[in-house]
């Protein structure tokens, strides 16, 4: 089984090509990751009350 610092670097790697840049787990513990978590939230949450299930 894989650890997960395995999978993620796997995953940063693919996104890589599409993003321009390789996400590090850095990005994603600082401020910027945290406000990146909340706006995705809130996208998240506002698709589920448009199709009804909130």
């Amino acid at each position: 089984m894989k650890s997960i610092g395995e999978i993620e670097e796997k995953l940063a790697s693919k996104a890589e090509p599409i993003l321009g840049f390789k996400p590090s787990s850095k990005i994603k513990r600082g401020p910027i990751g945290i406000l990146i978590s909340i706006i995705c939230i809130a996208i998240v949450f506002r698709e589920l009350s448009r199709a009804g299930v909130i």
